[in-house]
Parts: C-alpha cells; structure tokens; sequence
C-alpha cells in the first residue's frame, strides 16, 4: 500500500490535518480584506493551511504566488505571470492575461507533468526595469475582477534581489490602494520577514497584520497520525504518537516525515514501539546526512560548541552561567556572537524569547553525536 505520509509539499484532502481555529481566522480575514503576513517554523504547514482556508470560501480565487529562491526582477515578473495564469484555466482568461503583459512577449504552452497551461515571459523583455509595473499592473487588476486572494509565498527572498528595496515599494504602491483584495504575505525565515514589514524604514512597514502559526493541538494531531496508521494495517498509541509529535518540536512537516520513515521501517499489520523510532530517525538522518555536514562544516569551534548547547540544553538562558559553564564557554561575546552567525546561517531562529534549531532534525542529529 502507498505510504499514507506526505511531507515537502502542499498537502489537502486526508493528508491534511484539520486545523479549524486557524482556518476560520484566516477565513476573517480574507472576508475582511485584510492583509496580512504570515510566518511559523519552517515546515510548519503554512501553505497548505492558508490554501485549504480559501478554498473553503465560496466564490473565492485564489492567486498563489510562490518566489522561492528568485534572483532576478525576470524572476519575479515570472512567477506572478505564472501563479495567475493557474489561478484560472479557461482559454478567455489566459488570453486576458496575456493582452495585459504583451510588451513582456508573452508565450502560452502546456504543462509536460499535467497538461495545465502555463503563460512564460520573455527573460529580457522581463528584465526591464519598467516590466515590474506590467506584471503588477496585471495582478491588480486580474485581483480587482471578482472575489480574489492574492497569496505570495517565502516572501522574504525578494531581499535576495539587487533592487529589493525598490521592488518592495513598487509592489506595496500598488497594493496599499486594493483595499477589498486580501493579500498574504508568508515567509520561514522570521528575521527576514521581520525586517520587511516591522522596520520603519521598509516599504511594507506596518502594511499588514502579522499572525503565526503554530503546532497543531497535540491531541488532534495524535489522532490524525493513528487514524492514517491504522490507513495502512498498523497500529500505533496516542502516547507514542504524542512523542513522535516532540521529538521534532511538533513541526508537522517533520512530523509527517518521521511519520513516512516509520511507515518504511515497519510491516503491514504491525505494531509500532519507541524501539522503532531509532530506524525511522536514521532513515531521515541518511537522507540529511551530506546537508547536515556542509552544515557544520561551514562553523568554526566556537559556534559548533554553542550550537550543541542548544541541542542539549533546549530553552537555556544562554548568557546565563549555568548555561556557559556547561558549554566550556565563558566569553559573552564569543556567544553573542556565535549566536548571530548560527542566526544568519538560518539553523537556529529566535522564538517566544528563546533559541531554537530551524530543522528539527538538525538537532536531533546533532544529540546522536554528542
């Protein structure tokens, strides 16, 4: 039988866990109009939520944008062509948004994986510093025609562009004045979000509502993760659910992978123990294991060491003597500034005023070593 766990994607129907409160509060404010910029852990299900949530609405279109990794204003004038060609397949519609980007030499073609129609634009015609106005001249008014969510996703790596700053007051020029189009920012990196829409000197400052997602309530999820178990002729206890669920800091994402690792790692009809979440945790590490190396590669003594005091001692005060005479480290400083590197290297973030590990399996590679 398929593995009933899905992770590293967009997941619906049964592979989503239900999330009411969450879903009726985004559902708020799309109705309300209202913007709003959205961050939680990585792979804490962001996208997936905020979809299942517009989905439910009536009526409701939804334009989803996602900007992971561009490089290029080519990029971004790319991937909005891209996302609100999906937002709707009929040939009329296409043809509408090809007419308000044909300085951009639009080109219509066919999806080799799906047959879905997909509209690219010209590379240098999208490299023009006046094409960014196009595309969001398009999105403006494609978002204006009818009911429509405008979803751009891992929103922080505009500031990967050589112009962001004036990319981001281009594109909040434009959106401040579409005040019935809910627009939704999300992002996984929180400082970088942080930066654009809580610094006084961005564009996006104070222009949405800020609001994070969280773990799923422990108890539903353990009964999600028996339920798709049980999918499969396996048998497993709300209590071992329960501690799969904080062994990856209830990140659902890792959840649902340490979850396919021990579907790997069983048999039909079986009955999962603790002893088999070792094998499942080694399935995952063999697949992380290169990336995590680079990882550690890449620190210098200090910041392994601290970084490892953070996987041991999670939630420490880490200037805190206690905490400094454990790691071997008395110099402040050095921390502080070991902290920032790990910081910058996105493996730990700041949250609810403490230290944690971007990647939850990161740290319990790091604990196997230790």
């Amino acid at each position: 039988m398929e593995n009933p766990f899905k992770y590293g994607c967009v997941v619906s129907g049964d592979h989503f866990c239900e999330r009411a409160k969450a879903e009726m509060e985004i559902r708020g404010f799309v109705k309300a109009g209202q913007n709003v910029f959205v961050q939680g852990e990585r792979r804490m299900g962001k996208t997936s939520l905020v979809k299942k949530a517009v989905a439910g609405i009536r009526g409701e279109r939804l334009v989803y944008i996602d900007l992971y990794c561009i490089g290029t204003q080519a990029d971004l004038c790319r991937r909005v062509t891209e996302g609100v060609g999906r937002a709707n397949a009929s040939m009329p519609f296409l043809k509408r948004v090809m007419g308000f980007v044909s300085r951009l030499r639009p080109t219509l073609a066919f999806d080799s994986n799906d047959g879905s129609p997909k509209i690219s634009v010209d590379t240098l015609a999208a490299e023009e510093p006046s094409s960014l106005d196009v595309v969001l001249t398009m999105l403006e008014k494609v978002a204006a025609d009818g009911k429509t969510c405008v979803v751009f996703d891992e929103f922080q790596d505009v500031l990967r562009l050589k112009e962001s700053e004036r990319v981001l007051a281009e594109m909040r020029g434009r959106i401040q004045f579409q005040e019935n189009v809910p627009y939704f920012f999300l992002g996984s990196v929180r400082h970088e979000m942080w930066r654009i829409f809580t610094d006084s000197k961005s564009p996006f400052f104070k222009s949405a509502a800020a609001y994070d997602v969280g773990e799923i309530d422990a108890a539903d999820f353990s009964r999600f993760l028996v339920s798709r178990f049980q999918k499969g002729k396996r048998r497993i206890s709300s209590a071992l659910a329960g501690r799969i669920i904080e062994t990856v800091c209830g990140v659902s994402g890792d959840v649902q992978e340490l979850c396919a690792a021990l579907w790997d790692v069983t048999d039909s009809g079986s009955e999962i123990t603790d002893a088999d979440l070792p094998a499942a945790l080694d399935v995952v590490f063999m697949r992380e294991r290169k990336g995590f190396e680079r990882a550690v590669s890449a620190l210098t003594p200090t910041q392994f060491t601290v970084l490892q005091g953070l996987a041991v001692y999670p939630g420490a005060k880490v200037f805190g003597g206690e905490f400094l005479r454990c790691i071997g480290v008395t110099n402040t400083g050095a921390v502080k500034k070991a902290l920032s590197r790990l910081e910058d290297h996105n493996l730990i973030h700041v949250s609810g005023g403490t230290y944690k590990f971007t990647d939850s399996f990161f740290r319990q590679w790091i604990l196997k070593g230790v």
